[in-house]
């Protein structure tokens, strides 16, 4: 009840109590004609309610069409900047970055000197060119560079240039010097990413890690409840004849200006990545590599591949396996390509840190980790041959390796790196031991 309806009752109360007929009339007409009034009242009151909440409708109606056109103008204005800065060429910033690392080698092989190898200095260079279009590089200076002298393999190179179009999150494309897709290992490589100095055997010789092509590609996932699907595919001029026994693929990789046949190589891999309750981490790939490698394009390779990695607390398992089937003719057989290769390795790392050691120095801060590893592999770069002469060469020998590595490590952050590290090679059955071990020191870090 109002103060209107509590005042109007109130007038009919008092008279009721209080008042006098007036010109003649009895209360019970008094009476009557009071509630008359009343009626008339709460009817022009009804009416009066009515327009009140009629006039409200059509204020916010008009607060809210002059709030939705200042919206709608709002979002033309601002969709209006983002199409035209998404096609004009405006120069953006670049990120720059990198990583070094150092080497020192005891090697055991023939009568090599202990050495200090400062083997890789990698600059990184990131620019976003629009709100879709990016460009990514990496500029590898490899034993001090060309006229270093060090090693015979000096060199500058550019490791990758990638322009990259994100369309969305399932499908996008890329083009330029791009890594082959081929497992896991080779487009994760980086020196500060792994717990070991060397590189698998499985990735030195079967699959040329670093590995890249010029060419064109395509990549995206697709996410779920349950985890993640995602893929990576180039068409790329791909890998030449210039495989051999002793050094497997490694020169095979193809020119980055040309091609040395008519036909392009397919790479690509496919990543499962799968959420279950008993582990962290799972995930899973499977690689594809197809083409042409003679320079008639009379011959094809194919390449499969597999790849894992699984976390679970402080532990990890990671591995890779290659697979490669060479088709030859005449020629080829001659010029001691060989029919096949393969290889493999497995990986376990565990890593810990003393929590009451944590912020004790400037070196143990809040993401130092201590990780024990240990690492065994195999790689045969002629499946259809032995290493009969390895006794002979030793260390230079590359058919049938198989390696035992014994590995610990410090990150005082996890971008830095110091490794230590004991490579024991096993030489095939019935081949006589060498003494072929090395022992291995190396820091890396990103900056």
């Amino acid at each position: 009840m109002n103060c209107s309806e509590i005042r109007v009752w109130t007038l009919i109360l008092v008279g009721l109590v209080f008042g006098q007929p007036v010109n003649g009339q009895t209360q019970e007409e008094r009476v009557r004609e009071l509630e008359a009034k009343v009626a008339r009242m709460a009817d022009e009151m009804s009416s009066l309610k009515s327009e009140l909440v009629s006039a409200k409708g059509r204020l916010e109606a008009a607060e809210s069409k002059k709030d939705g056109d200042e919206l709608g103008r709002l979002i033309e204005e601002k969709t209006e900047d983002l199409v035209l800065n998404s096609k004009a060429p405006r120069r953006s910033a670049i990120d720059l970055s990198g990583y070094f690392d150092l080497e020192f080698r005891d090697d055991n092989a023939g009568d090599k000197a202990t050495e200090f190898d400062h083997h890789r200095l990698i600059l990184k260079a990131h620019s976003d060119i629009t709100q879709v279009i990016a460009f990514d590089m990496e500029l590898e200076i490899e034993g001090g560079g060309v006229g270093a002298g060090h090693l015979t393999s000096s060199e500058i190179i550019v490791e990758f240039a990638e322009l990259s179009f994100r369309m969305s999150e399932l499908f996008n494309l890329k083009a330029g010097v791009l890594l082959a897709p081929f497992n896991r290992f080779n487009l994760l490589h980086d020196s500060p990413l792994q717990d070991l100095t060397d590189r698998p055997l499985v990735n030195r010789r079967i699959i040329p890690t670093t590995w890249a092509e010029s060419g064109v590609g395509a990549f995206g996932a697709t996410y779920w409840n349950w985890g993640s699907l995602d893929y990576d595919v180039i068409v790329a001029n791909g890998l030449t004849d210039a495989m051999s026994t002793s050094g497997g693929t490694r020169s095979a990789r193809g020119s980055y200006r040309q091609d040395n046949n008519d036909n392009k190589m397919v790479i690509g891999r496919l990543g499962l990545t799968l959420d279950v309750p008993f582990l962290d981490v799972l995930n899973l790939g499977g690689s594809i590599a197809h083409g042409k490698y003679d320079g008639d394009g009379d011959h094809s390779l194919t390449m499969v591949g597999f790849d894992w990695t699984l976390k679970q607390g402080p532990f990890e398992l990671v591995g890779e396996y290659a697979n490669l089937d060479i088709n030859r003719g005449a020629d080829e057989v001659m010029a001691g390509i060989p029919g096949g290769m393969g290889g493999w390795y497995v990986e376990g790392r565990f890593h810990f840190f003393p929590d009451s050691w944590r912020g004790t120095n400037a070196f143990f801060t809040d993401q130092s980790t201590f990780t024990l590893v240990v690492r065994y592999g195999e790689a045969d770069t002629d499946d259809s041959g032995t290493a009969v002469d390895f006794a002979a060469r030793g260390d230079g020998y590359r058919d049938d390796r198989r390696r035992l590595t014994l590995g610990f490590n410090f990150r005082p952050v996890e971008s830095t790196v110091f490794k230590i590290e004991y490579q024991i090679f096993l030489e095939p059955s019935g081949i006589e031991d060498v003494d072929n071990n090395r022992f291995v020191v190396s820091f890396a870090t990103y900056f």
